[in-house]
């Protein structure tokens, strides 16, 4: 929550501080732990040679003056007993300086005394107890102190350091992001696209957001200018039929033939109608997820063939059909239909004699006719959006959606379709299935 309420850079450069932090810390506290450690055991070990030497001092005393060894050991005993010491007796009781409770030590073992620190030792010694004893380490807790005190100031400065590097960086690796954001807001979508200004190598971040966001402008581009076309172009189609309509109802009211006139206009909303239907069922299949089923495509070519054999007839068309038998593939049977239905209604509609070959195997299907054709420079412009090989071809000839629906199908079933055609030679659309059915 606090984060998300910084500027990015703010937010990278404390979360940059604050583990490194976290690392100067333990780093600091290795550092002193391992400094306590060092000193306290070799106190401990210096500690116990005084004490054997003191034992050995006194047991080695010359028997001059009669004392027994047990005097001697009880003389070693009250020595450690000044020492405010406690000796533990292997199976005899516990000897304790009357000093040893005063003082009660902390955590570390360690008590005060005045301006001395003490820290208690406990070892076991020879065969006879364990020994307790306190020892001045004064010295030493103060050499702790400014070890540790120097440690939390040199903590402190790194991290304020490093934390305003971390900001200024943090800052000066971000700062393209305010030129993105200025070449954001200058897009507009009817003005040539500036040029990014950012150069650097293709790997970098912030190159790849430039070249995502030019890409993304130019779709952009692309598509209104392909909006607004369509807008022109359906508006004009829209225009040309109702313009008919209107001129065949005043010829009608003024010569009183009013079926003529009737069907021309029956004829002119049929034309509406199904351009209409076929708008609606691009918009629905852009947006229409595909449901894949096994379909004998064989038989479904056979059936659209025969169901539109009376069309061909009716400009004595002759139909060539190669179709191998029984290809099944994983796909849309509905979408198959379309296109299907329209590669043969566009092949009917561009052929007024010769024939039409339909060829199907298990690499993809084929239509060749012998219609008008296509020139060159027109071939690519055939996927658009209402247009239409020939402008002063009759209306009733097509509306120019068919090809850019088979289009839009073929790709939304994951194939790929091609053509071949040479102007007043006619045209073969070639519809592949791709690798996957051809295995």
């Amino acid at each position: 929550m606090l984060f998300s309420r910084l500027k990015s850079s703010t937010a990278t450069a404390l979360i940059f501080t604050f583990f490194t932090s976290v690392l100067l810390v333990l780093f600091v506290v290795m550092i002193n732990v391992y400094y306590f450690y060092t000193w306290n055991f070799d106190e401990k070990g210096e500690i116990a040679d005084k004490t054997e030497q003191t034992a050995m001092r006194i047991m080695n005393t010359q028997d001059e003056s009669g004392m027994t060894m047990m005097d001697k050991t009880n003389q070693f005993f009250n020595k450690i007993v000044e020492q405010w010491g406690v000796i533990e007796i292997y199976g005899s009781g516990t000897l304790s300086s009357p000093q040893w409770d005063k003082y009660k030590s902390n955590i570390l073992w360690l008590y005060q005394s005045g301006s001395n620190w003490y820290m208690y030792y406990t070892f076991s010694f020879r065969d006879i107890g364990t020994i307790k004893l306190p020892y001045n380490v004064t010295e030493h807790i103060n050499g702790q102190a400014s070890l540790l005190g120097v440690s939390l100031f040199l903590t402190l400065f790194f991290l304020i350091t490093i934390g305003l590097i971390s900001l200024f960086f943090a800052s000066y690796s971000l700062r393209p992001l305010s030129k993105i954001v200025r070449y954001i807001h200058s897009f507009r979508v009817d003005e040539p696209i500036a040029d990014f200004p950012l150069s650097g190598p293709k790997n970098d971040e912030f190159m790849i957001v430039a070249k995502a966001l030019s890409d993304a402008f130019r779709k952009i581009q692309s598509q209104t200018e392909t909006l607004r076309q369509f807008s022109i172009d359906a508006a004009h189609e829209f225009k040309t039929p109702l313009m008919i309509i209107h001129s065949e109802i005043d010829c009608a009211i003024k010569s009183g033939d009013y079926q003529t006139g009737m069907d021309n206009i029956r004829s002119q909303i049929y034309f509406l109608d199904t351009m209409i239907s076929t708008l609606l069922t691009i918009a629905r299949l852009e947006k229409e997820e595909i449901k894949k089923e096994e379909v004998n495509i064989s038989v479904l070519l056979e059936e659209i063939t025969f169901e539109t054999a009376y069309i061909f007839r009716e400009k004595w068309l002759r139909v060539l059909k190669n179709i191998e038998k029984d290809i099944i593939l994983e796909s849309n049977q509905s979408m198959l239909q379309i296109i299907l239905s329209n590669l043969l209604s566009n092949a009917f509609n561009y052929t007024n004699d010769g024939e039409i070959e339909i060829t199907l195997d298990t690499h993809g299907f084929s239509v060749r006719d012998t219609g008008i054709g296509i020139v060159k420079e027109n071939i690519d412009k055939i996927w658009d959006r209402l247009y239409r090989v020939n402008s002063s071809w009759s209306v009733q000839n097509g509306h120019g959606l068919g090809l850019f629906l088979v289009k839009t199908v073929v790709e939304k079933l994951g194939y790929s379709i091609r053509v071949e055609s040479e102007a007043g030679k006619g045209s073969v659309f070639s519809v592949d299935f791709g690798t996957k059915n051809n295995e």
